[in-house]
């Protein structure tokens, strides 16, 4: 009796194992068409090329994969998307693998990043996390966001050719009282000073989602607080239970993110949509001219 327990449980165990092992491969696993595999395969292609530059938002693979709809859009066909996004990176990572993308010499390079920059500043929690996770050489503020951000901004202009277009954050939580949404607005206006300030091109992501919310009044939706399993939970969801990221979000009350932090697939489809509009409008304005 004691053997068949032990036998169960093992096998409960190494089920849970293998399921546990599923869910974190499917979040962390790299973009297929990150920068270094289009450089083996775009040579001699006529097709310009996105480069997307950013964090989990941008790789897609705990949040919805906005970089993946632009490339399966027909209207788009003339265009190569990069996807250099990674889980939990900070405006920092993305300066320390800038060669990359000039390497890949595209004719336009989005950026959307800054959420990792603002959780880090918000505690010594935060804080730590990123620190164990990536050694940073000091803690993250709102200044040292912006010097690495103008950094990179700065190296892509003077090592590339594209037309830069700088995005600004997703609200962090639906709440619009709390301090984190009131500091994802604050971040945002900083990116739109970058963009102002080093001539670069601008997209108001934030504006459209904060602004759809204030007009909804969500003033009781649970705010964003370093919640682990509210995240991982709803990974859990997509990955085992094949949930999409909506009805993730309806459960919770939350209209444009599934854990307060990542996109569902109706945030993820209004940032998809403008810079579809970025890349039609400076298309048709470099015909005209």
């Amino acid at each position: 009796m004691i053997k068949k327990i032990v036998v169960t449980l093992a096998g409960i165990i190494a089920a849970c194992a293998l399921l546990a092992g599923y869910v974190i491969f499917q979040a962390k696993k790299t973009p297929a068409a990150n920068a270094s595999a289009l450089l083996r395969t775009t040579a001699g292609h006529d097709n310009k090329i996105v480069a997307c530059l950013g964090d989990s938002i941008t790789h897609g693979a705990v949040s919805f994969d906005y970089v993946g709809l632009l490339s399966d859009d027909p209207e788009l066909k003339d265009y190569v998307f990069a996807n250099e996004g990674i889980n939990s990176r900070l405006a920092y990572n993305l300066l320390q693998v800038s060669d990359r993308v000039v390497a890949l010499k595209p004719d336009y390079i989005f950026i959307l990043i800054g959420t990792n920059d603002l959780k880090g500043s918000l505690s010594e929690e935060e804080k730590e996390y990123y620190n164990d996770l990536w050694h940073l050489p000091r803690k993250p503020t709102r200044q040292w966001f912006a010097d690495n951000y103008r950094q990179l901004v700065h190296t892509l202009k003077t090592n590339t050719d594209a037309k830069i277009i700088l995005i600004s954050i997703p609200p962090l939580g639906e709440n619009i009282d709390s301090a984190p949404f009131k500091l994802a607005v604050d971040y945002s206006r900083l990116i739109r000073e970058l963009a102002t300030g080093n001539g670069v091109s601008y997209i108001p992501f934030n504006e459209v989602l904060s602004d759809e919310l204030v007009k909804g009044g969500k003033k009781n939706a649970r705010p964003y607080s370093r919640d682990q399993w509210f995240m991982y939970s709803a990974i859990l969801q997509h990955y085992l239970l094949c949930r999409d990221w909506n009805a993730i979000s309806d459960d919770r009350g939350l209209r444009f993110l599934t854990d307060n932090i990542h996109l569902n697939e109706r945030g993820g489809k209004i940032l998809a949509a403008l810079i579809k509009e970025a890349l039609v409008s400076s298309d048709r304005s470099t015909h005209e001219h």
